[in-house]
């Protein structure tokens, strides 16, 4: 593929997201999904990897974390609508904090909101390096070399503990299936890792430990919920709502 292609999609694609953009609109007696997102079968078994570097602060070996269900229940999953045309508005006064610690990100999974903020703060001793990599699906299908782990979009070091460094939430970062989720990555410790979904709507969250959601205040109608995990990948379930309603879900991944 030549790089005239790439370009032509990227702008065909930056293009199609602004023709159908979020609308703004007031929100009256607006419906709510509720619930949990849960786990069926034989729990799979988490990671334990090897350390070999700065031990002294990250240890010589780390649990991925990947699998924290209790009582069944997911944490870390991503529910949210997937591309509503009109809402409430988004909620962009609270940053995404991202701070590394023990040499892990944390928290593992975020969710964010163009217009927004991110905020990186690093709480180790030694210098460390974030990049935050857009997945870009559609280039994994189209390219014969697709990127590892996606575009970088912001690289930021970190030599010192406690240096906090704040950077603009775009929407060009903004979800979308054609390019997916933000990989956080370091090429100072590679076993680092962290997702952030970034959306350019306020129909988003992440479960709680016990696997709990809350999507509010949403306009009748018929959407697509979707939820994604790390292990278990993306789901999807048509629903429909009215006004006022309060609909629980329950979204059970494994067999």
């Amino acid at each position: 593929m030549t790089k005239y292609l790439v370009v032509l999609l990227i702008a065909l694609l930056l293009f199609t997201g602004v023709a159908m953009g979020y609308e703004v609109v007031e929100v009256k007696n607006g419906a709510t999904i509720k619930g949990v997102v849960s786990f069926k079968g034989t729990l799979p078994a988490d990671e334990t990897i090897a350390i070999d570097r700065d031990v002294e602060v990250c240890g010589k070996e780390q649990k991925l974390n990947k699998y924290i269900i209790t009582d069944s229940k997911i944490k870390n999953a991503v529910v949210f609508i997937d591309r509503p045309k009109k809402g409430k508005p988004l909620s962009v006064d609270t940053p995404v904090d991202l701070t590394i610690k023990n040499c892990k990100v944390e928290p593992l999974v975020s969710v964010g909101f163009v217009g927004g903020r991110f905020r990186f703060k690093n709480d180790d001793s030694i210098l460390h390096t974030l990049q935050l990599k857009l997945w870009l699906e559609y280039q994994r299908r189209v390219s014969d070399r697709p990127l590892k782990d996606g575009a970088t979009i912001y690289n930021i070091a970190f030599p010192r503990k406690g240096r906090v460094i704040e950077k603009p939430i775009k929407r060009s970062h903004r979800y979308q299936p054609d390019t997916g989720s933000i990989r956080v990555t370091s090429n100072t410790h590679p076993w680092m890792r962290g997702y952030v979904f970034a959306f350019d709507h306020p129909y988003a969250a992440v479960t709680d430990d016990k696997g709990s959601f809350a999507l509010e205040n949403l306009l009748p109608g018929e959407y697509a919920l979707r939820v994604w995990h790390e292990g278990f990948g993306m789901q999807e379930r048509k629903i429909k709502v009215s006004s006022g309603e309060v609909l629980e879900v329950e979204i059970e991944f494994g067999k």
